[in-house]
């Protein structure tokens, strides 16, 4: 009986060691969402869905604002599923930011959906199978605790995506010949898709897309709750620097969709900035200038062109407010 424990013990020791071990070699091809839950407290922040998450580099914003080290910009962006503006995010931005900091600078990327929600959830039900529930660690390296709450493979596909990824990124110019895609989440917490931008293909993704957003519009409205949290986010990150509101370019078929879901959207923000005291940059005129992989997510060339258009805006803003100072 004292050998057969002995013998529990040694192999539950070696099982928990490997887990350690391969849970540490967890990195931007584990997953989507991971790296963003290792990263130190940061001072400026770019917060929004995945449409944010894949279009706005932060080291072009650093690049061309001249951010510096300190106040170099990290994409906190995830997906409408886990991000829009709700208990959850808020708490984890809330957790994300370095107290410390005074001078950073904030993009918080909005659309009809961060901001709408299920029509059959009350408030307390919202966002309960996101990412963040129940999280206590968000600036954790490595962060086991996200990796048992929320990888659902098993950890041996860690390493496996390591090796997938590598194999991939190798071969990425070649993607344009077939049909597919894949991801990589940077340490900046820009999210990166390779994908074939086929015609055909690109098509049949948008109109997946447009499909999802018809059925979201047939149970989703626009929700009071949601719209309190993006006020509340508005006003902690004001505390630590500037706050940009943005609403980024998509596709005409999707950008009608949303016209059609929430035809109040620009006026209700554009309120919303106005009693906040902070600049509302929309860009929807400008989403014919841009190509899009599914409708939705600027591809990744035009989301590099988008991120100097939209720091450019953000330094003439800059520019007009000195003057009107000095």
């Amino acid at each position: 009986m004292h050998r057969f424990l002995k013998n529990i013990l040694i192999v539950s020791l070696f099982i928990i060691a490997l887990h350690l071990i391969v849970g540490a070699l967890a990195d931007g091809s584990t997953d989507n969402f991971y790296l963003r839950f290792t990263s130190s407290k940061q001072n400026s922040l770019i917060i929004g869905t995945s449409r944010s998450a894949q279009g706005v580099h932060p080291n072009i914003l650093d690049s061309v604002l001249n951010l510096g080290d300190i106040n170099s910009i990290y994409n906190y962006s995830f997906s409408i599923n886990n991000s829009s503006y709700g208990k959850e995010y808020y708490d984890a931005i809330k957790n994300k930011i370095n107290e410390a900091g005074g001078n950073g600078l904030f993009i918080i990327a909005v659309d009809p959906w961060a901001i709408s929600s299920d029509t059959t959830l009350q408030d307390n039900e919202i966002d309960i199978e996101s990412v963040f529930h129940l999280m206590r660690y968000y600036n954790s390296y490595p962060n086991y605790e996200y990796l048992i709450k929320n990888y659902k493979k098993g950890w041996g596909n860690i390493l496996l995506k390591r090796i997938e990824s590598n194999i991939l990124f190798r071969n990425r110019h070649s993607l344009g010949k077939i049909n597919g895609s894949f991801t990589y989440l940077r340490k900046d917490g820009l999210l990166e898709i390779y994908t074939s931008m086929d015609s055909v293909y690109v098509r049949t993704n948008i109109q997946k897309k447009i499909r999802h957003y018809n059925s979201s519009m047939s149970k989703n409205r626009f929700s009071e709750f949601r719209f309190s949290y993006l006020r509340k986010t508005i006003q902690l990150l004001k505390n630590h620097g500037e706050v940009y509101l943005v609403r980024m370019p998509v596709h005409a078929s999707l950008l009608k969709i949303e016209n059609s879901f929430d035809p109040q959207f620009d006026e209700r923000i554009i309120n919303l900035a106005n009693s906040t005291h902070v600049e509302y940059l929309n860009f929807v005129d400008d989403s014919t200038q841009y190509s899009y992989t599914d409708g939705n997510h600027l591809y990744i060339k035009d989301a590099k062109k988008y991120s100097i258009r939209l720091a450019e805006r953000i330094k003439h803003s800059q520019s007009l407010t000195n003057k009107e100072l000095n």
